[in-house]
């Protein structure tokens, strides 16, 4: 069966790859402001929830994990942003695209597995992947996405009971 460190390392490399990620990071929400050393980032919210799935033929072989992706980038104000109000005075509007369209690419490469790292894992369920504003120190910008990981459990017990 495959480690939650191997998950995260598959994410890292998966960022690693993507040429608009700079940064990747794993962790709680509150330790994202200390962390990121460069923009657009990964971070990766691992939300320990285990689902451990029952089958007649197979019983509880399959285990879904679920995590928290977020991309996001730098808030900048500059030229040509003047008129449009709200979001649109600085490049807000461009990162929504951009982290967007990033993670989009994250998502896929999991679910087609194009870089070969997500072999022993498949995504289920729906995806909505949310924006988020202002965060962080106030000046990133981004998109979230949860999502399930359903890995196989090959490990069967070999304790007898007694």
């Amino acid at each position: 069966m495959i480690k939650l460190r191997e998950i995260i390392q598959k994410f890292k490399e998966s960022a690693t790859l993507h040429p608009n990620i700079n940064y990747f990071g794993v962790g709680p929400l509150m330790e994202i402001t200390d962390n990121i050393q460069s923009y657009p980032y990964l971070w990766v919210v691992p939300t320990y929830s285990h689902v451990i799935n029952f089958t007649d033929e197979n019983r509880y072989r399959g285990i879904e994990l679920q995590f928290a992706l977020r991309v996001g980038d730098k808030v900048n104000d500059g030229e040509g942003y003047d008129d449009i109000r709200g979001l649109g005075t600085n490049n807000s509007l461009d990162i929504m695209s951009d982290t967007f369209n990033t993670l989009m690419d994250i998502l896929n490469s999991i679910a087609e597995n194009s870089f070969v790292l997500f072999d022993e894992v498949r995504m289920v369920d729906d995806i909505s992947i949310e924006p988020f504003f202002n965060e962080d120190t106030g000046d990133v910008t981004g998109n979230m996405a949860v999502i399930t990981l359903r890995i196989k459990n090959y490990k069967v017990c070999t304790t007898p009971m007694t």
